[in-house]
């Protein structure tokens, strides 16, 4: 069961995590569940970040293997959840709906005119990299499905079909809970003894012989044994000021937007049961859509400059042209019109109503970092998740956890039952790797 000793030993070693989200929380369960004294420090609210402001998608089809095999124990994770955190009955609200992640690839002929060849065979070699990688993410085990055109009418009736090369279907993917998943996560956590200092900002630390010693805050200086940096989008301004190293993680802003029915499409179960669904990848695509109870989520990723010295208030700054109400010449539409070229009855079911932001901590190679400092030997990062963050939060606890105890051969961290037979390898997340073609991640959103 996930963390099951109660801290009382005064000589455990003192672990110092900076960050109040979702991957904070969980790594903070862990480490006191195996007795070590955890302070959780968290400079406004818990989930002052975009552990709140998520999409919240969790899916396994990633491009990355490592990745792969990591987000089937995490969806496992969540959906056992409860009982890991000895979640009280009655407060046992689901943290995961597996309605699953369905990829659409576009025929080639259509994905662009006869005179743009390049969009064209981009879309080809998309479609070829779909199925490669599911064949991949099959071996891991991962039920993932390679679907024709005929398939995805026959299950989902509002899609057209004849726009399509095919789709990948993984029903064990989903989205989440964020709200339940903060709220359970660090009631466990204060339940095992963790100190959690909300509203309470890391200013800067002590150290000697390249080790930290302590943490110094704005309420206080706290004694530490280990440091770990899981801020994210913030990582790399909290790395400085821990002394740590530069860190490669760009925020970047991300939007998303809520589309209000005037009318029905389906029937409201099987609105309800509506998959996380990706309207092509390459060029000009990849917008996504899912139900939010009565509403449909949209988003899509999109050109920004890097924000460096962002402020937490502008985690929900939505400029102009990127605001729904500012004409339909904005990115919202824009987003909405590359759904109906798919699903033309779900685009014009209604109206955008409201519009929503955060910020994607991004690395060069779309791979989280989770690793140890190259300047600080006790600071230990979890961050730069290029949007996933809370989908990856519970396999990030395991794999800090394995750092912080040595349970490391050969670089490789075996999971926890049931997944024990699998088994990671650090070096794919390691934040002082070179960010090669190798580890690079492309299927992010």
């Amino acid at each position: 069961m996930e963390g099951e000793a109660k801290v009382s030993d005064s000589s455990a070693q003192r672990v110092v995590i900076v960050g109040g989200g979702a991957t904070a929380g969980m790594i903070a369960v862990r480490l006191a569940g195996r007795g070590m004294r955890v302070t959780v420090v968290e400079k406004a609210a818990i989930g002052n970040g975009s552990s709140s402001r998520s999409n919240a998608g969790i899916r396994a089809q990633f491009g990355v293997r490592e990745t792969v095999t990591g987000m089937m124990y995490s969806e496992w994770w969540y959906a056992h959840a409860h009982d890991l955190l000895h979640t009280p009955a009655g407060h046992r609200e689901p943290m995961i709906r597996q309605n699953g992640y369905l990829f659409l690839y576009e025929a080639p002929a259509l994905a662009a005119p006869a005179s743009r060849p390049d969009l064209r065979a981009e879309a080809e070699r998309s479609w070829e990299r779909a199925r490669q990688y599911a064949a991949m993410q099959r071996s891991i085990g991962l039920p993932v499905e390679i679907l024709t055109p005929d398939d995805v009418r026959r299950r989902w009736p509002h899609i057209e079909p004849d726009r399509l090369a095919g789709a990948t279907y993984c029903p064990d993917d989903g989205f989440l809970h964020p709200h339940v998943i903060l709220g359970e996560t660090y009631r466990r956590a204060r339940e095992l003894g963790v100190d959690v200092r909300t509203h309470t900002e890391v200013t800067g630390t002590h150290s000697r012989a390249g080790r930290i010693t302590r943490v110094e805050t704005e309420r206080g200086v706290i004694e530490a044994d280990t440091v770990v940096n899981a801020t994210n989008a913030w990582a790399a301004r909290t790395s400085e000021r821990l002394g740590g190293m530069p860190l490669p993680v760009s925020p970047l802003k991300r939007y998303l937007y809520y589309l209000k029915p005037a009318r029905p499409v389906m029937s409201e179960e099987a609105w309800a049961r509506l998959p996380m669904t990706i309207y092509g990848l390459g060029a000009g695509r990849g917008a996504l859509t899912r139900p939010d109870g009565p509403l449909l989520c949209l988003a899509w990723a999109h050109e920004t400059p890097p924000e460096p010295e962002f402020a937490d208030e502008d985690q929900d700054r939505v400029d102009p042209a990127f605001h729904h109400e500012h004409g339909t010449e904005n990115f919202g539409y824009a987003t909405l019109a590359q759904v109906a070229d798919f699903a033309p009855s779900l685009a014009d079911c209604g109206g955008l109503c409201a519009t929503t932001s955060g910020f994607y901590g991004v690395t060069p190679d779309n791979s989280p970092l989770i690793g140890w400092d190259a300047r600080q030997e006790n600071l230990l990062h979890a961050a730069g998740f290029s949007g996933h963050g809370l989908m990856h939060a519970p396999i990030t606890a395991v794999l800090v956890e394995a750092l912080l105890t040595g349970n490391v051969a050969g670089g490789l961290v075996r999971l926890p039952p049931p997944f024990e037979q699998h088994a990671i390898q650090l070096a794919t997340f390691d934040p002082r790797r070179e960010f090669n073609q190798a580890h690079h991640e492309d299927m992010v959103l």
